[in-house]
């Protein structure tokens, strides 16, 4: 309990780092994503979720830009697990993360590079609430904006790399997975995007060797500067390491 008390204060205080130095730079549009899901398990189990995430960006000179994302995910579920041994419908807050994105100029027209680092709290504790270790995450990617191809294309590819450590009670293994997400978004008509796996991501499970791949697709409306909001789902293709069978999941934005 000690070691996950200091390590919640030093990731909160490495949060408000982040945001005090960026204090000099200017402050960009906040946003603030409520989502929402409802996915059906293997093992005849389900879970509902809400996860309320913000982004909060600063712009500096040059065009560079750091953003901070902070989401507090929070589980109602009837899978089993050392948390839920008798499968009943519990609720529960999950694991919550911060991560400090940076997003260069444009190194040439409408392309521009990101990366990032997540640092996860195994505030859910043990399964199936939480991972209960720690874990950071390395992410990469890059975002090639085509207003030319058809209404508008957005490709938007990202990799995270998931390291676990410190794990919270005996018998549980450290996460080694990647997390691909092979994300383009296509412009449609009257404030409408369709969105191909902005959420959901192939995973591949460094410890096991095994795959899983979802196919995921959202509808999204941007009604107005203020708020926006989006649906869609995802199901699984390949399911070596199993994960869900299929999910629903909306998101409702607000912009300040």
């Amino acid at each position: 309990m000690k070691t996950r008390t200091i390590g919640y204060a030093l990731a909160l205080g490495a949060a408000l780092a982040g945001l005090s130095a960026s204090a000099s730079a200017q402050m960009g549009t906040v946003r603030f994503d409520n989502w929402f899901y409802y996915q059906e398990n293997y093992g005849d189990s389900a879970r509902w979720q809400y996860r309320p995430r913000v982004f909060i960006p600063f712009a500096f000179g040059d065009g560079w830009t750091f953003t901070q994302r902070i989401d507090v995910p929070f589980y109602y579920t009837d899978a089993t697990g050392p948390a839920n041994t008798n499968g009943d419908w519990k609720f529960r807050i999950s694991d919550i993360f911060v991560e400090e994105i940076l997003d260069t100029p444009d190194v040439a027209k409408n392309f521009r590079f990101r990366t990032s680092v997540r640092l996860v709290m195994p505030t859910g504790g043990e399964s199936p609430f939480g991972a209960d270790q720690w874990q950071v995450a390395l992410g990469g990617g890059f975002n090639w904006r085509l207003p030319d191809v058809w209404k508008g294309v957005t490709v938007v590819p990202y990799v995270r790399y998931f390291w676990g450590f410190d794990a919270q009670n005996p018998g549980v293994t450290t996460v080694r997975k990647w997390n691909i997400f092979p994300e383009v978004d296509f412009k449609l008509a009257d404030n409408w995007t369709l969105l191909l796996y902005p959420e959901q991501g192939i995973s591949y499970n460094d410890r096991s060797n095994k795959w899983f791949v979802p196919i995921e697709a959202m509808l999204a409306n941007q009604v107005s500067k203020s708020w926006s909001y989006a649906f869609g789902g995802a199901y699984a293709l390949v399911d070596d390491d199993k994960s869900y069978r299929w999910l629903v999941q909306a998101r409702l934005s607000f912009y300040f």
